[in-house]
């Protein structure tokens, strides 16, 4: 199982003499041991270095080849890379059961990037280059871009909208 999540190197090592995405690895091969057919993954990726973060995504879909892999996350990176399939849940209710990039595409339209906070729009937060992503109506003299899992997101939880896609598309 250490070959697996690639810590073969690492046998008779303290497990505090490891680093986290190391011990994260090795919690995942305890967790196989029984080679469940369902595995559910909380917030995996969290704290890890990008290195580390990477080696994880990859024994991630290299397990998900064979069996279910749930992840329960907030890292909308983990999703886009990882996922096929993302439901999205406000207070135990179901907004969003579909492919990630249906999730996008629900801010299609919707998303601006401009010089300042648009008030009255759904959502907006400043960037690192000095600009703000708006959503929702477009501000003066803003530009469409493209969204981003995150504006889907942002739109789904903050638009109240009723809409609720499913695997087979009803609405």
């Amino acid at each position: 199982m250490l070959e697996a999540v690639r810590l073969e190197d690492r046998i008779g090592d303290k497990v505090k003499s490891l680093s986290g995405g190391m011990r994260q690895r090795l919690a995942l091969a305890c967790a196989m041991l029984s080679d469940p057919p369902v595995l559910i993954l909380d917030e995996p990726t969290v704290g890890l270095d990008p290195e580390q973060r990477l080696r994880f995504r990859e024994i991630i879909a290299e397990l998900g080849r064979t069996r279910t892999v749930l992840l329960s996350t907030h890292q909308t990176d983990d999703v886009a890379s990882l996922c096929s399939r993302v439901i999205v849940l406000n207070h135990g209710t179901v907004r969003l059961d579909d492919a990630p990039r249906t999730l996008a595409a629900l801010a299609q339209g919707r998303v601006w990037e401009s010089d300042r906070r648009e008030a009255g729009v759904l959502a907006a937060w400043a960037t690192g280059e000095g600009t703000y992503r708006n959503i929702g109506h477009a501000p003066v003299g803003a530009s469409l871009v493209q969204p981003t899992l995150d504006d889907g997101y942002m739109l789904l939880m903050n638009a109240g909208a009723t809409a609720t896609a499913g695997k087979d598309g009803r609405r």
